[in-house]
């Protein structure tokens, strides 16, 4: 936790109307998004009056400003009726707790998307078990090496934008993912388990990057 503030960024939202201007700053400790002004992923802490603000924000589909920790700006929006979490951080020798709200947008959460998945880990384990989840692959954890370099090798994995956690969006459907494992089994790069049972998945846990 050394340093810890030097990877948290800053995100702003101002607005302004006749009778009333509005200007919010609050702490991002991670953040995910995507070219032409798309957020997916926000993570921001802060206090009640300055998250009901940011929270009111997101679910109007309204811009706001994110500054990562190398103060490079980008101005985005989470789209139509993003998912919002909230929560409480207790501090020792603070009497209030801070909120911590979390928010993805729906492309994020649409569970029924084919051909784009976008995912908030790099982690190879935690990339090949979403894809086999999602599509509900008939698979094994030991063909995730072999799917994953056959997936980067035709570039269909791609790194998000963001800090405080290193998403990617892998672009293929279904249909083809299943191709891709036909063909794998004819040539032998893939091979069936020796015995029938339970395929067992091992435990995943996410980890922003130090």
């Amino acid at each position: 936790m050394k340093n810890a503030h030097e990877r948290f960024g800053e995100l702003v939202y101002v607005r302004r109307t006749e009778r009333a201007s509005t200007n919010v700053s609050v702490h991002v400790d991670a953040f995910v998004g995507e070219e032409r002004g798309k957020a997916h992923f926000v993570s921001v802490i802060g206090g009640d009056v300055e998250l009901g603000a940011i929270a009111a924000a997101f679910g109007n589909g309204e811009m706001f400003t994110v500054v990562d920790p190398t103060l490079v700006e980008s101005i985005v929006s989470l789209g139509d009726k993003p998912l919002l979490f909230r929560g409480s951080i207790i501090i020792a020798g603070r009497k209030r707790p801070l909120r911590h709200l979390v928010a993805c947008s729906q492309e994020l959460a649409d569970a029924s998307s084919d051909g784009k998945l976008l995912l908030v880990s790099s982690n190879d384990t935690f990339i090949w078990s979403s894809l086999v989840s999602h599509y509900g692959l008939p698979a094994t954890p030991e063909w995730g090496s072999w799917m994953l370099a056959e997936l980067h090798s035709q570039k269909r994995i791609h790194p998000l934008p963001g800090f405080g956690c290193e998403g990617v969006a892998v672009a293929a459907t279904q249909k083809q993912l299943l191709a891709l494992l036909s063909r794998g089994l004819r040539r032998r790069n893939l091979r069936f388990p020796f015995q029938n049972g339970a395929v067992e998945w091992p435990m995943i846990q996410l980890s922003k990057p130090t």
